[in-house]
């Protein structure tokens, strides 16, 4: 039978994606390693060059391979990778596998190492402090898992927490009694206090753990994480936080905020490789923490968490070099002001409903809206997709009838008007 729909690219032979990947990585101009043709010594290879970096977010949109017809509203999902971050992994990868053994516990485990000592500089902590993962999940489980639960032992969390970030909980309140309770979060909050008193009414003296997103992944709520982990700290429990949708998006403060845990991905606003992820645990905090991965250290190798992805780690190190060359502040202060700029525009759109709080203290770069209950949302993101080139989130049942969109550094107004008039057509 014959088939004249286009090829699936995802579905490209092996030889042709690395024929491709080769061609791409030695078109790019790759000497900024510093590796030359020979292999270096973990002696002589201290660090790969930073990512080449905009030096304000007008120019982010360059650097990067989204397609320029293509508006990408879902990072929150999955981030795009910059071009430099992909052609210094690659070669990177070509290096290290013409003498994976040496070079992968030498030199490039070094260069893995970094990415802690980068990350924990972005987020304001000390490099100990810091775990590299493989995602948000695997961070929140292992903070999970390193606790000593006792029957009886409760969990305050809400009703709009990601499933990655709170099957840990659920996970040992099936093994271990552990009691879960949620607080059901207003859609959308006006005020901090809002949030702070829900949480309070609930907080007991058998709360052992606090777990709340630091950005909610269904309205982008941006919780008052100091005002909570204060709360917590008087009441004697630990604060985890699942900062999948702020790190990256926000200049996170991570020893401002002062909680004992914070688990976020690589692959969505920090636009790392996927598959990587950071876990900080508060040094004050490390005697309550202890998880099976962590028994050895906190290094990238060690015995009891085995060979992580090297090439995806030093991808993560680059992706922060990289919004580090642009300024985390500058990022939040572009994406905090593109936000509201669609907000502005969504606002009184008829058939639309924000559920995002108004810009201010308790927004976030990430914009919710619904359509109605009875709304077939999953059809109105595939037109957008399929006839507008605009890509947005598709929500779960946590918000009926919702899309999402994620402002990032790389989006501008021109994006979100399409957006806008997409949507309005196609209402």
């Amino acid at each position: 039978m014959t088939n004249n729909k286009r090829p699936n690219r995802a579905a490209l032979s092996r030889r042709q994606f690395f024929g491709d990947a080769a061609r791409f990585a030695a078109a790019a101009g790759l000497a900024s390693l510093g590796l030359g043709n020979e292999l270096a010594s973990a002696a002589q290879q201290a660090a790969l060059s930073p990512a080449s970096a905009p030096s304000s977010p007008e120019d982010a949109r360059a650097a990067m391979l989204l397609p320029k017809d293509l508006a990408y509203f879902n990072c929150g999902t999955l981030g795009p990778s910059p071009r430099r971050v992909l052609e210094e992994s690659f070669e990177a990868w070509r290096k290290m596998e013409q003498d994976p053994a040496d070079e992968g516990f030498g030199t490039f485990l070094g260069l893995a190492e970094q990415t802690r000592a980068k990350a924990a500089k972005m987020l304001g902590c000390e490099k100990d402090e810091i775990v590299i993962t493989r995602n948000t999940t695997e961070g929140m489980n292992t903070a999970a898992q390193g606790l000593d639960w006792q029957k009886g032992d409760r969990v305050l969390t809400t009703d709009h927490e990601h499933e990655g970030g709170s099957v840990c909980w659920k996970y040992f309140a099936k093994r271990s009694g552990v009691e879960i309770d949620r607080v059901r979060l207003l859609v959308p909050p006006e005020k901090p206090s809002e949030v702070l008193a829900l949480l309070q009414a609930k907080l007991t003296r058998r709360t052992r753990v606090v777990s709340v997103s630091h950005s909610t992944f269904t309205t982008g709520l941006r919780m008052p994480i100091r005002e909570i982990a204060a709360m917590a700290k008087a009441n004697g429990s630990l604060l985890v936080v699942d900062g999948a949708q702020a790190a990256g998006a926000l200049d996170v403060d991570i020893k401002a905020l002062g909680c004992d845990a914070y688990a976020t991905s690589g692959h969505k606003w920090l636009l790392g490789p996927k598959g990587t992820g950071i876990l900080y645990i508060r040094k004050e905090s490390a005697e309550k923490f202890q998880p099976l991965l962590l028994d050895q250290g906190r290094s990238v190798y060690t015995t009891s968490a085995g060979t992580a992805n090297l090439i995806g780690v030093i991808g993560l190190g680059l992706a922060i070099d990289f919004l580090a060359g642009v300024g985390m502040g500058k990022i939040q202060k572009h994406n905090m002001e593109l936000a509201a700029y669609l907000y502005g525009r969504l606002n009184g759109l008829p058939g639309v409903r924000i559920v995002s709080p108004v810009p201010g203290e308790l927004s976030s770069p990430l914009i919710s809206v619904t359509l109605g209950e009875k709304a077939d949302n999953a059809a109105m993101a595939a037109r957008l997709r399929e006839k507008h080139r605009v890509v947005v989130k598709l929500l779960p049942k946590e918000v009926p009838g919702g899309l999402r969109f994620s402002c990032h550094v790389y989006n501008n107004q021109n994006d979100c008007d399409r957006l806008v008039a997409a949507l309005k057509q196609e209402l």
